[in-house]
């Protein structure tokens, strides 16, 4: 054989080593993309898959494909109405298309693909079309997913009876809903025009920048309240403000999302019966002020009997009179505590760690504890801090611990947990004991009232638990009970935080 020969061999030989290299890394890439060829070759009718193809349409490797079986692959209505209008306009216009259709499988299965065709005219005649089927199902059903959640959103942002806001870290409004607009009197595009500091009390401001930041810095999660907007009518709108944070994926700050409930309405009932309670409180000062006297008298009269007439004091009625006598000094006395207290607590409240202040109050009653082998588990945060005068905050925390152990239950030993939550506006910190028990469906609606007592203790007066209300009252607090009878009882009282 001639060298040239030889030569031009071996030049063929690599030609067709690199076309079968090109062809494999072709298949792979149809593969690795779900991505398979076709093509109609209009002039022979003859239809060409390639194996990808076959595969999306989940057809053996001899299927022999035609025009026809292959439009019946495409799932009747909104897909195969398309394919059919883009691939007669692609034969007959020369106009490409990429469109997604859904597929019924030979096998009965549903697939989203893409569909790509390319025309291909010779003489201003189309001799053959091709393109690419990729499989996109996946993708495409994740997209529909996160389009119906942006939906729900959209319904659910719009449509919400409180007023929503996204606010971008600038404080401008990106989204309102129309309850904000109907709650602030704007229109969107008037709120557009301001920042959410624009129509804040100024009073109000400089904590919710604060909670704020801590949102951007990542030190809270979200935060919420109270406070008051200036409307479009330069009236107070009172809401209860509800903040979060959306992030990227990176956990970088997007927005604020932001929730707002109009209370305005419960804030005007609130300072109406505020100052009705003022009112009430007045006059009981003034009665309880003029009660004392004729008290005193009676109780000095009875005195003066005792020892002038003896004789009197024989009389069945006269130990009556003496107890009657009592009993309206005691009770005098502790409306006077009650009356004190709303004057005593302005201006006098500090901030004070609640966690020491459990410690001391054991420490107090260290004797009563041992002796009943009580046991306090102190799990308060060791730097809350809770806004209250001492002298209370003492009585509020022995009155619980001290009744924890007056009403153990027979056979268990007294166990006091004790805990705290804080949120922005309070502290709320719980006592829970494992002792007695009260029945709240019979005795719920009496449970702080004066002289109202629950178990046969013959020392129950009734008293501790209704001054130790007012005294939370008189600090700005509530408080809340849940108790199963021989189980145990769990007082939640809610304090001022003192980090406001």
């Amino acid at each position: 054989m001639k060298l040239d020969n030889i030569e031009l061999l071996e030049k063929l030989a690599n030609q067709e080593q690199e076309t079968k290299n090109y062809q494999e890394v072709l298949d792979r890439i149809q593969k690795v993309s779900k991505m398979g060829l076709w093509e109609v070759n209009l002039e022979e009718q003859k239809v060409i898959w390639s194996e990808v193809t076959r595969q999306i349409h989940e057809v053996e490797g001899d299927y022999n494909p035609t025009v026809e079986n292959g439009i019946n692959f495409f799932v009747e209505g909104k897909s195969r109405d398309l394919i059919i209008e883009v691939f007669t306009k692609a034969v007959e216009e020369g106009i490409n298309y990429d469109v997604e259709v859904e597929l019924r499988t030979a096998k009965g299965n549903s697939v989203w693909t893409r569909a790509i065709g390319i025309s291909e005219f010779e003489d201003r005649k189309c001799k053959r079309v091709y393109g690419l089927f990729q499989d996109i199902d996946e993708s495409y059903k994740r997209r529909q997913q996160l389009e119906r959640q942006k939906e729900l959103f959209r319904q659910t942002f719009e449509f919400a009876p409180n007023g929503m806001a996204l606010i971008n870290l600038e404080g401008r409004w990106i989204q309102v809903n129309q309850q904000v607009c109907t709650m602030l009197g704007y229109t969107k595009y008037e709120l557009f025009n301001l920042t959410f500091q624009d129509i804040t009390h100024p009073d109000d401001l400089d904590l919710d920048l604060k909670l704020l930041d801590e949102l951007v810095e990542g030190k809270r999660e979200s935060y919420q309240m109270e406070k008051r907007y200036f409307s479009k009518s330069d009236g107070l709108v009172w809401a209860i403000l509800s903040v979060s944070m959306m992030r990227d994926e990176a956990g970088k700050p997007l927005h604020f999302v932001s929730q707002l409930t109009d209370i305005t309405e419960k804030k005007l009932l609130l300072e109406t019966t505020l100052a009705q309670n003022e009112r009430l409180l007045n006059f009981a000062h003034i009665v309880s002020h003029n009660l004392r006297s004729h008290t005193s008298n009676f109780t000095m009269l009875l005195s003066m009997i005792e020892l002038e007439y003896k004789e009197a004091t024989e009389n069945e009625y006269f130990p009556m009179l003496i107890q009657s006598s009592e009993k309206l000094q005691e009770t005098l006395s502790y409306l006077n505590q009650i009356v004190a207290m709303q004057n005593e607590v302005k201006d006098n409240t500090k901030p004070l760690n609640l966690h020491e202040y459990i410690e001391k109050a054991q420490l107090s009653i260290k004797s009563q504890l041992n002796s009943n082998q009580a046991k306090v588990i102190n799990k308060v945060d060791k730097n809350l801090l809770v806004d209250a005068i001492p002298a209370y905050l003492e009585s509020i925390i022995l009155n619980f611990l001290t009744n924890s152990i007056k009403y153990k239950a027979e056979g268990r030993k007294p166990k006091i947990n004790i805990f705290a939550e804080k949120n922005p506006q309070y502290i709320t910190f719980s006592i829970k004991d494992n002792g007695l028990g009260i029945d709240l469906e019979k005795h719920g609606q009496k449970l702080f009232g004066m002289y109202k007592t629950f178990h046969d203790k013959k020392d129950a007066r009734g008293i501790g638990l209704f001054i130790t209300k007012s005294q939370i009252e008189a600090l700005g607090g509530t408080i809340e009970v849940e108790s199963e009878v021989n189980k145990g009882t769990t007082f939640k009282i809610y304090l001022r935080n003192a980090e406001i």
